[in-house]
């Protein structure tokens, strides 16, 4: 940055962590606007552009850092890297592709183009690049992760061999890439149906993770407690809606790994839909709120200078957010992570949303949580005790937001949308005040991008073998039937 400049990189970050997004995005604007600074680090620009979910300004940054740095095949890469982050996969693909045609020996292009193949279901093609990448580096664990989760170990024989082969030889110095070896070891020998030593390296690779966690179980439950509080009939009645007249939102609730990817790939099918995904709108809308502020959302609202005005910007925010992400005309499916949580504040700014909450059979549920491998935002997931506690926690506030907004939300299950799809999805639509297209049915045929742990199954047709998976597990299932007991959970609570 130019000393000479008024603001700096570090004014940015501050404004990012104090919650003050309008800043942050008057001050990224600025840096774009006035003459391109070569010493301007753009890829950090960019990547505070994406907090703030700003896509057009992280676009702009993420474009100035191409044309300013020196160009190699590592700042290549790491341009892609941003395309891909900003959700321009087939920009990203283009910039590694020449480095491809051209078979230069650097790993991470096929990684980076096998993993944005994969997550737009090209799923032929990602297995080929993710296997060049790792002829070229058959130590990289991430690699043989994303390959395990799209591919099935049965149709592919030898394959286990060269990942066994590739684990002997690793140091385990680091041991991310140790764990990830660990979970796609796991992930291959339960497509053998070899259980024991799958739950073997689940076990191991959750208990890396699990000591470095810093989940607290106290601190979550305090949080769930604080939004029932808050959040009641009558300070509910007390607090003004919003005057938005937007309404393209349909939010999507329920625990990680109860179906919301295949839900939400579903209706991406129908032709009044224009995407889903976890874009995080409402989080950025409401960056702002701190503590109780946010827990305790109503009392603050009540108590600010022009409430109304409050709640039209957190509303407005959203709407720019969710726009940027998918544009054009129809509804917008939000599956975000922290939606439970902000459910709250989501419906009352958006008085014409509808949600839909699906639920799972808890054993199942929390069978695959342990087994997926979270990139983050879910340190629970690696400890069977936690993951008790988090899911009773979750299901204690969802079924709150039921109480509060019966004729909003609409409960569905897991099991009856595998079984019964058309049944489902026609009540689904008439919640929406949508007509049931067949083509939901055809869901994986959608070149929708899925950048969930659900990458490899909803890209396959819909079908019913997902339905009891943790019954393989049974030192799992007794694991979590005594933790359930520990936190007072009866086996399935949906």
């Amino acid at each position: 940055m130019n000393v000479s400049s008024q603001y700096s990189l570090n004014d940015i970050l501050s404004a990012v962590r104090e919650g003050k997004r309008t800043e942050a995005q008057a001050l990224i604007t600025y840096f774009i606007e006035t003459e391109p600074d070569l010493k301007t680090d753009w890829s950090k620009v960019a990547a505070l552009a994406l907090r703030i979910g700003d896509i057009k300004l992280a676009r702009q940054a993420a474009d100035f850092f191409h044309q300013c740095c020196v160009k190699s095949a590592e700042t290549d890469i790491h341009y892609a890297g941003l395309c891909a982050e900003i959700g321009d996969l087939n920009k990203a693909l283009r910039v590694v592709s020449p480095y491809i045609a051209r078979k230069v020996a650097l790993p991470s292009v096929y990684h980076l183009a096998g993993t944005v193949q994969a997550q737009q279901g090209r799923l032929q093609e990602a297995r080929l690049n993710l296997l060049q990448a790792l002829a070229l580096a058959p130590h990289l664990g991430i690699s043989w992760y994303t390959l395990a989760s799209i591919v099935d170990f049965n149709q592919h024989p030898g394959l286990l061999q060269k990942m066994e082969f590739a684990f002997s030889q690793l140091r385990a110095d680091d041991q991310r890439n140790f764990q990830q070896f660990m979970y796609a070891l796991a992930k291959a020998f339960n497509d053998l149906r070899e259980y024991a030593k799958a739950w073997e390296f689940y076990k191991a690779g959750a208990q890396i993770m699990a000591d470095i966690s810093e989940y607290s179980v106290d601190n979550n439950t305090r949080e769930i407690n604080r939004l029932i509080a808050g959040f009641n009939n009558t300070s509910l009645q007390q607090l003004p809606q919003s005057r938005s007249a937007y309404n393209a939102g349909v939010a999507i609730l329920g625990l990680p790994r109860s179906g919301t990817t295949l839900l939400g790939q579903m209706l991406c099918a129908h032709s009044k839909v224009k995407g889903a995904g976890e874009f995080n709108a409402i989080g950025v809308a409401c960056m702002h709120l701190r503590d109780n502020n946010f827990t305790d959302f109503p009392s603050f609202i009540a108590r600010h200078g022009h409430s109304v005005a409050a709640l039209e910007h957190i509303a407005n925010i959203y709407q720019q957010v969710a726009e940027q992400r998918y544009s054009g005309q129809g509804y917008i499916i939000d599956k975000s992570l922290n939606l439970n949580r902000h459910f709250g504040i989501w419906a009352q700014v958006m008085p014409l949303g509808k949600a839909i909450y699906i639920s799972r059979n808890d054993e199942d549920t929390a069978w695959s949580c342990f087994k997926s491998n979270f990139r983050s935002q879910a340190g629970w997931s690696w400890s069977v005790s936690h993951i008790a506690a988090y899911i009773k926690n979750e299901r204690r506030l969802l079924q709150h937001w039921q109480k509060l907004y019966a004729n909003r939300i609409l409960h569905i299950r897991y099991e009856d949308l595998v079984a019964r799809p058309q049944e489902v999805l026609t009540r689904i639509c008439q919640h929406l005040e949508l007509q049931y297209e067949p083509a939901m049915l055809s869901f994986y045929k959608s070149s929708s991008p899925v950048f969930t742990s659900s990458i490899g199954q909803v890209h396959q047709p819909l079908h019913q073998g997902n339905i009891g998976l943790s019954q393989h597990y049974p030192d799992f299932v007794s694991q979590l039937a005594q933790a359930n007991k520990a936190v007072g959970v009866g086996a399935d609570i949906s």
